[in-house]
């Protein structure tokens, strides 16, 4: 009887290690709970092997595990300054077209009404304004990303990740794709409790008070962290996929960085292009116009030198 009170009293004497824990919470957490911390840990696990394997040498476990936290977090912001990277550039695509709409708008009502010279004039205002407000854009865009990034640098990092997870319920939640970039959710112990189907209590509650003080059930719980940090990272890049192969702009497919610059530069040059051209053919119509007056006052002369020649002619028959 006191063997058993003495087990009772200390669970963590009978569960040493991490993969004893799991076994331990295989009777203490609802089925999905337990599949999911499940999956985590041979995510982490596959990763570190694979982070072991890529050594070039023989390391010691210490070193193998900062590495592979190393890679783990690298990984992730790396994911979100892609999606940090397109956001901003699909933004600046659509302000660019904005400003081109604007400065396009009365091109062709101020073209009617001004005078010619007039014309000229405005085109090339308009020209430097569109390049200028362009430059603008670019500036603003690269600060406000360089801004996002560093938040982004600063929120996923190791120890606020290690911070924000300590219990199962936002592991769980991570994992489950219901929390994203390592913003605490104040809501995911009540997220969590939907999911398990037993009853109304939280999956750290159900673990016992001693087991969750011991050195085994942090580890085990640091690496069910690692792993959901690599299936969010996962579903991230496979998310930011999906969003860049929907994306078009004016019908033209925009599913990269790189083709929205290109889409943004052709959008500028047609814009100036067609400008120009107003411009040109203002210069045009000038050139014609004084041509024209030229011709007038020749024709008025010849005129003139035709009617003199037909009177001469008259009086010659008289």
């Amino acid at each position: 009887m006191g063997k058993m009170k003495a087990k009772a009293k200390r669970p963590h004497q009978l569960y040493k290690t991490p993969m004893a824990i799991l076994d331990y919470m295989q009777s203490a957490l609802s089925q999905e709970d337990h599949h999911d911390l499940q999956e985590c840990i041979f995510e982490h696990d596959r990763h570190l092997t694979k982070t072991q394997h890529e050594a070039t040498k023989h390391c010691s476990d210490s070193f193998l595990y900062t590495k592979s936290c190393g890679v783990i977090f690298s990984d992730l912001r790396a994911t979100l300054f892609l999606h940090c990277e397109f956001l901003h550039a699909v933004n600046k695509c659509l302000d660019v077209s904005l400003l081109v709409e604007q400065i396009m708008a009365n091109e062709t009502c101020d073209a009617g009404k001004a005078k010619d010279v007039e014309a000229a004039t405005e085109m090339q205002k308009k020209t430097e304004r569109l390049e200028k407000g362009v430059s603008g854009l670019t500036q603003h865009s690269a600060v406000r990303m360089r801004l996002d990034k560093e938040v982004i640098a600063n929120t996923n990092s190791q120890l606020r990740f290690a911070l924000r997870y300590k219990t199962l319920a936002r592991i769980l939640h991570l994992s489950r794709g219901e929390e994203a970039g390592g913003l605490a959710i104040e809501c995911a112990a009540d997220a969590s409790r939907q999911h398990d189907s037993k009853s109304n209590v939280t999956p750290d509650a159900r673990i016992d008070d001693e087991l969750r003080s011991s050195v085994a059930y942090e580890t085990l719980k640091n690496k069910c962290m690692l792993g959901a940090i690599i299936q969010y990272t996962v579903r991230s890049k496979e998310r930011l996929r999906v969003q860049r192969s929907g994306t078009k702009i004016g019908g033209v497919r925009a599913d990269t960085v790189a083709r929205l610059a290109s889409i943004e530069s052709d959008m500028v040059k047609k814009a100036v292009a067609m400008l120009q051209t107003t411009h040109c053919l203002h210069e045009k119509r000038e050139r014609i116009a004084i041509a024209m007056r030229k011709t007038l006052a020749e024709n008025v002369l010849l005129q003139t030198e035709l009617d003199s020649v037909r009177s001469r002619i008259k009086q010659m028959h008289k």
